[in-house]
């Protein structure tokens, strides 16, 4: 203890007593413990090591504690009574006789001894996670957390520089920028052979409160700035739109759109980022928890989350309607889902089961279904489902897909082995009457249709339409498709496009051409009707004819066999293959199409997309009251890198009183302080001519918009490259002398409104797209049609390292001169006490 803490104690317990200043005392005494300054450093470490180490490494501690303790319990039983034995035996011998042949016993006791633990102790408490066997505490929260840090825990769910700017540790810095302050002042001597350890302190403190300042205001986010309109005289792109803003790279936002009022943002708080929060959330009953389908992500349903969004002032948001955030998925795709509607609202829908008589692997037979599936009748393209293996349809009579006629296709009986075939029927005089006959085919199948002086070539049998459907009530519907070619008796040859699952839409492409190239299309011709059965896996067609729920069915099998159900009543099951049948389930008078997430397994998400919203889905809830009774809809929300620029994820909650909000998820936009970026000019420089990209650079303008409160600048332009970022709004001007400049860095340095620009992406697929346009002569130059900038500030940087460099130049001070100092004092006192003229200080 130095001489002045000493003088500062005495002090304390002369002034600081009484019942009053007592506790005074004992916090002054507390924050100049040099104790203190220990714990709250190894806290930092603590806290280091927290955000990087998995919880279930940091929990295995005790575990691999209690497995070093049965180690050295095994090595001392064997170690020391050996030790004991070696001492008596070697009592009268030499001391180094006795060192050696102690030291040789205790060698060979603790190697033996962890010998025999490995052997006999180690196979015991060894943990197995497939088996589970063995000794481990906490084994089940440690295999689940085995990769998961602190930070990402739920209820936690923080991005690094989220849990860095985290007030527990600002607060551990703030105390032990104090405690170094109360230690310096009450213990070291302000003298000049202290300074490298005053300027040691000094700099740890103005480090510490420079990264408290720094983490508290430090933002990061990228822009995205696109480019102007191509000049065709030149080439080259005209000046792009202005932005002014960037997308915060950790907040995140509801951006809402009431009544074409125009996109406001609702910034929101405590969302969550690594973990799955109710991924069940719906606005009613739903298809997936009626059919008992095993639902993705069951096992965080159970994870509920409210948060409210907080209104912001001026909002278009009806009083009336409030909006609350009620679920998260944190890496899904989106998922089609159906909710049971009100009468009049939707589509009828049907519940199919699957059960299988088959034993499972312990020879037990279940009676519950292993799969259910639901059929909207009336979507072509929902009332499909299947794999490679078996197909599943099911309609609603002659209005929703199953006609007399197709119904009479589908129950042909066709050869043996039969993959493909054709139904051909041709009207033919008297009136009434026509040729009818099916043809099993292959590609290349040339057909004579009897004496009808019809003919007709199979040229493709494909699985999917060769081009999607773009029919007005069959976009995404799919079906297989066959183009035959159709020589009628007297006529030119045609092609035509006979679908499956949908023959009401089939197309005849004629020889004639439009103006752009294209061939005529029309509706069939009904001179000939043409059918395409599929029997190349097993089919299965479910129908509903009448009102009273009773279902007919066909089962086709691989090969061609086929069997006709007449009437399955609901509740019943028919066999589609041995010991496997289907159950017709309930049927909901109106549902709802509703898109809910599908949480991707972890294996296959991508690492470094984990954590940043980018595949996340969030659920909002309005809520309302009309007409007297309360209302209430969800809605999922896909995430939006860049909203208002890129691809939309816009979805819509529509009320029943006819009012409706637009809705979307995506980050934070913060604005850029009294400035504006627009691109100028973008070029990707190759290595070689065609080769990867060396560097790309974007010419970018600054232009101030004279935001009150902002600095002042003159427009000026920047080549932003890799390693050169632009620096704005304050930026170095050559024109300017440096003793102008330099206060100005130092006080930009100290903002958190001064920002960096570096070049973190480009248009890389517009650039082929354009280069390969140069190429072929029909561009002058390639283009990107946009650039992306990564946005960042460092508030107090000059801080931080001012404390750096503080401690670098006085630790050489502390370590090196102030010994020198010290012996070169001591040897003065030393001649003045010689020569008999030594006074000591006066205290």
């Amino acid at each position: 203890m130095s001489d002045k803490a000493r003088r500062s104690n005495a002090w304390d317990d002369q002034h600081l007593r009484g019942p009053v200043l007592y506790p005074v005392r004992l916090v002054v005494k507390a924050l100049s413990s040099i104790s203190l300054a220990v714990c709250l450093l190894s806290l930092t470490v603590l806290y280091g090591i927290s955000a990087s180490v998995p919880v279930g490494l940091l929990v295995l501690a005790p575990t691999y504690l209690l497995y070093g303790l049965s180690a050295v319990l095994v090595a001392g039983g064997v170690t020391i009574p050996a030790f004991v034995g070696v001492r008596r035996l070697t009592r009268n011998t030499q001391r180094p006789a006795r060192f050696i042949a102690t030291f040789v016993v205790l060698l060979v006791g603790i190697m033996g001894g962890l010998a025999l633990w490995r052997m006999f102790v180690w196979p015991q408490l060894r943990y197995d996670p497939t088996t589970q066997e063995g000794f481990r505490l906490f084994a089940g929260f440690v295999e689940r957390y085995k990769n998961i840090t602190l930070r990402r825990l739920p209820g936690i769910e923080m991005s690094e520089l989220e849990y860095y700017a985290w007030w527990p540790l600002r607060v551990i810095l703030l105390t032990f920028v104090v405690n170094m302050v109360f230690a310096t002042v009450r213990r070291i001597d302000f003298t000049v052979r202290n300074i490298g350890v005053l300027t040691v302190h000094t700099g740890i403190v103005v480090l510490a409160l420079g990264s408290v300042y720094y983490a508290g205001l430090k933002q990061e986010g990228d822009t995205l700035l696109l480019a102007g309109a191509i000049d065709p005289r030149t080439g080259n792109p005209s000046v792009g739109p202005p932005q002014d803003m960037f997308y915060d790279n950790t907040r995140v936002a509801l951006f809402v759109n009431a009544g074409n009022e125009g996109w406001e943002q609702h910034p929101l708080h405590d969302i969550p980022r690594y973990n799955n929060y109710n991924v069940g959330a719906t606005s009613g009953a739903s298809a997936w928890a009626t059919g008992k389908l095993k639902q993705p992500g069951a096992e965080e349903t159970e994870r509920e989350l409210s948060l409210p969004v907080a209104p912001i002032p001026n909002s278009s948001i009806p009083p009336d309607v409030s909006l609350r955030v009620v679920g998260y998925a944190a890496y899904a795709e989106p998922g089609t889902d159906w909710v049971k509607g009100t009468t009049g609202q939707g589509d009828p829908l049907r519940f199919v089961y699957l059960h299988s008589q088959l034993p499972d692997d312990e020879g037990h037979i279940s009676d519950d279904p292993i799969y259910t599936v639901f059929f909207p009748p009336r979507s072509p393209a929902d009332r499909i489902t299947g794999n490679d293996v078996f197909s599943l349809e099911y309609t609603l009579g002659a209005g929703a897909g199953m006609t007399p006629q197709r119904w009479k296709d589908l129950t042909e009986t066709l050869p043996p082995r039969t993959m493909h075939a054709l139904v051909v029927e041709v009207p033919q005089p008297p009136p009434g009457t026509s040729f009818r006959a099916v043809y099993p085919v292959q590609i290349g199948s040339a057909l004579t249709i009897g004496d009808t002086g019809f003919r007709i070539g199979v040229k493709q049998l494909e699985p999917t339409p060769p081009f999607p459907i773009i029919t007005d009530g069959y976009r995404g519907a799919t079906s297989s498709v066959a183009v035959v070619s159709i020589t009628p008796p007297n006529g030119e040859a045609y092609d035509r496009y006979v679908y499956h699952r949908f023959p009401e839409i089939n197309q005849d492409l004629l020889k004639e051409l439009k103006p752009n190239g294209q061939p005529v299309r029309r509706d069939a011709d009904p001179s000939i009707r043409v059918s395409l059965i599929e029997a190349d896996q097993l089919y299965v067609y479910m129908d509903e004819p009448g009102s009273d729920g009773t279902t007919r069915a066909i089962v086709r099998q691989k090969g061609g066999a086929v069997k006709v159900i007449d009437s399955i009543a609901p509740g019943s099951r028919f066999e589609v293959l041995d010991k496997v049948s289907l159950r017709i389930g309930e049927r909901w008078p109106s549902a709802v199409k509703f898109e809910r997430p599908r949480p991707v397994p972890p294996e296959e998400q991508k690492k470094d997309e984990v954590g940043t919203h980018q595949h996340s889905m969030l659920a909002v809830e309005a809520a309302t009251t009309i007409g007297g009774r309360p209302y209430t809809q969800v809605v999922w929300l896909p995430f939006s890198r860049y909203m208002g620029v890129m691809a939309s994820n816009q979805r819509r909650i529509d009320l029943p009183d006819g009012r409706s909000l637009d809705l979307m998820f995506g980050r934070l936009q913060r604005p850029l302080p009294g400035f504006q970026v627009r691109l100028l000019d973008f070029e990707m420089i190759a290595y070689d001519h065609r080769g990867a990209p060396r560097d790309y650079q974007s010419i970018v303008r600054v232009v101030p918009t004279g935001a009150p409160g902002t600095a002042r600048f003159e427009m000026f332009d920047h080549v932003t490259k890799l390693n050169s970022p632009l620096q704005a709004p304050f930026h170095w001007d050559d024109q300017r002398n440096w003793l102008t400049n330099l206060p100005e860095r130092l006080v930009a340095g100290m903002s958190p409104f001064q920002f960096k620009f570096s070049q973190a992406g480009w248009d890389q697929q517009g650039w082929a797209r354009t280069q390969a346009q140069v190429d072929a002569g029909q561009a002058k130059r390639p283009i990107a049609s946009f650039t992306i900038l990564q946005v960042g500030n460092n508030p107090g940087i000059h801080l931080i390292a001012a404390g750096g460099i503080m401690m670098g130049l006085g630790i050489p001070w502390a370590f090196y001169l102030k010994p020198w100092l010290v012996r070169r004092e001591k040897r003065r006192i030393q001649e003045a006490v010689a020569a008999g003229t030594w006074k000591p200080p006066h205290k």
